[in-house]
């Protein structure tokens, strides 16, 4: 008793190491990572190299881990790992549902801790259900061993999780503060108007990407009859499940901060950046009367972007290992056995991904602007992205890869980049909602039926485009995507059988999609800046002679303006 109730309270409560699985994965695992530390501090190689090597690391283990538990499929994963499993029949079934007489002829669910006490043979054989009905009364075969699920693989998950955690939460920390500050650093900036201007063409951006996205997706998905075996008709069960969707003007209105602690306390980036830009603006006012005060809150407003750019440099330095961290704990939380089922969604999905990459590639190229430096720079963020899953985590390494090393203005920078993890979302809202679109039409004939393929085309992607407005930069948004197009479009019905195929892939699917996404928003960023030739001059994404043209044409686009105008003035004399 005292010695289960130590394992119980002690090995499995807090130090998450109760098996000897356990402990031989984490003690392995840190100490490739020590190693890894190490060779890091005694040879100098490029920070992308770095995190490369850390990324090969980390797929590494976790292949060799779901090897080892012969890459199970999803149901593997339930109870956190801790499911009790028993060969019948030649097939592992999952018990935990289920239970078994006690002394005194009560019900008593089947748990690890059961098993431990009680062992296992062939009363076994007698497992009820909640009704006391023999489960397995008719078997052939059952087999005297029961599996307690891959608890280990969970304790092993917390140990490997935590560098993993330490970063994202230290970017996350500065998160809010970078948005901040740096909104508010450009609105109060004497001299700035054009600010209007920059987010309206950035969303028009990113909004358009979405559509494009959408289309391209939606019609791979088609042609290939991806939901052709589904037969969602038989699945429905007359609910439309959780629904995530607003009306078009609450979600405007809720951009608009009503408590400015909670603001500053939550995850949401827009509410920020609106708060900055009313703090900013009401700077610009009070300068009038206050110009030595207002160049003092300048300044402080300056070295304290010093001072939290300092901080993610901090965490920087250990991102390699958490690289390795986030990768190992990917593939060992996630069900690689389910591929087997719904691994061809998930192909169409990376595939309509790439496309979008090949498709904001070839744009910039043709606005000329030099793609091997952009990549060069654009890879950090990309990379961030995907070992986060988080459009907000990744921010304020976009930011500064914006800022620093592609030398784009902070007028462009931080709007456009803050803007888009929450709005226009090219991967989470765009391919996302062009895959769930076109598995529902080729997998349920009502649906096919009922509606022509080009006006349900069209309902689509117009439902996608308004949805993607609202859908927030966080990991997992499958079911917001999934509940806010089908419910847009009038399919709420279809959401459980849907949503059971893109739930069952959405953390494989999140990677890709959020690196896509942060993607998009340094994409965007790039192609409002080449418009509005808001690079500072020591920029190596365009040209000298590129430089010193377009900013002749504005020049000479803003004389005619100022002509104009005065002209006007003249006439109403």
């Amino acid at each position: 008793m005292i010695m289960s109730g130590f394992r119980e309270t002690f090995l499995e409560g807090f130090l998450s190491i109760s098996m000897w699985q356990s402990f031989l994965a984490i003690f392995l695992f840190f100490g490739v990572m020590g190693g890894f530390y190490y060779g890091l501090k005694k040879i100098k190689i490029k920070f992308i190299y770095r995190v490369l090597i850390g990324m090969i690391l980390g797929l590494s283990v976790g292949l060799i881990i779901q090897g080892i538990i012969g890459f199970p499929a999803g149901e593997w994963f339930a109870n956190g790992g801790q499911a009790v499993w028993a060969k019948v029949d030649g097939n592992w079934v999952n018990l935990s549902g289920y239970y078994i007489l006690g002394d005194q002829d009560q019900l008593i669910k089947i748990t690890p801790e059961i098993i431990d006490k009680i062992g296992f043979g062939d009363g076994w054989k007698l497992v009820l259900n909640s009704n006391r009905d023999n489960v397995f009364e008719n078997i052939d075969s059952w087999m005297a061993e029961i599996k307690s699920g891959i608890k280990w693989v969970g304790e092993f998950n917390t140990w490997a999780s935590m560098l993993k955690q330490i970063f994202i939460n230290g970017i996350l920390l500065i998160t809010i503060p970078v948005v901040f500050i740096a909104i508010f650093r450009v609105v109060a900036k004497p001299g700035v108007n054009r600010l209007g201007k920059i987010s309206a063409k950035g969303i028009a951006v990113l909004l358009l990407f979405v559509a494009i996205a959408f289309t391209i997706t939606f019609w791979i998905g088609y042609f290939l009859n991806i939901g052709g075996k589904l037969n969602f008709d038989n699945q429905i069960g007359g609910s439309s499940g959780r629904t995530d969707s607003k009306p078009l003007p609450e979600i405007i209105w809720g951009y608009l901060p009503s408590n400015i602690i909670a603001t500053f306390s939550g995850t949401a980036i827009i509410p920020i950046i609106v708060l900055a830009a009313l703090f900013g603006q009401a700077t610009k006012y009070v300068r009038k009367k206050h110009p030595k005060s207002m160049d003092n809150l300048n300044n402080f407003m300056d070295r304290s972007w010093d001072i939290i750019m300092s901080v993610l440099m901090t965490f920087l330095k250990i991102m390699p290992l958490a690289v390795m961290s986030m990768f190992a704990t990917a593939i060992t939380t996630r069900p690689i056995g389910a591929l087997q089922s719904i691994g061809m969604i998930l192909l169409i999905g990376y595939l309509g991904l790439a496309i979008m990459l090949g498709i904001m590639t070839l744009v910039l190229f043709i606005n000329k602007v030099n793609i091997k430096v952009w990549w060069k720079h654009a890879w950090r963020p990309l990379v961030q992205g995907f070992s986060t899953q988080s459009s907000n985590a990744t921010l304020p390494i976009t930011i500064d890869t914006l800022t620093n090393d592609m030398k784009i203005k902070p007028e462009v920078a931080s709007v456009i980049a803050s803007i888009s993890t929450s709005m226009g979302l090219v991967a989470c809202a765009g391919v996302q909602a062009g895959l769930i679109t076109s598995v529902l039409y080729t997998g349920s004939d009502s649906v096919a039926s009922g509606m022509n393929l080009f006006a349900f085309f069209i309902l689509a992607l117009f439902t996608t485009v308004v949805a993607s407005i609202g859908i927030a930069g966080i990991p997992g948004t499958a079911t917001v995507v999934t509940s806010a197009v089908l419910n847009g479009m009038g399919f709420g019905i279809y959401f459980a059988p849907v949503y059971a195929i893109f739930g069952a892939i959405d953390g494989l699917f999140d990677m890709g999609r959020t690196a896509t996404n942060v993607t998009g928003g340094v994409f965007a960023s790039t192609l409002v800046a080449k418009n509005e030739n808001m690079f500072e001059e020591d920029t190596k994404l365009i040209t000298k002679a590129q430089f010193s043209k377009k900013e002749a044409k504005i020049l000479k686009r803003k004389q005619l303006k100022d002509k104009k105008v005065r002209s006007n003035i003249d006439k109403g004399k």
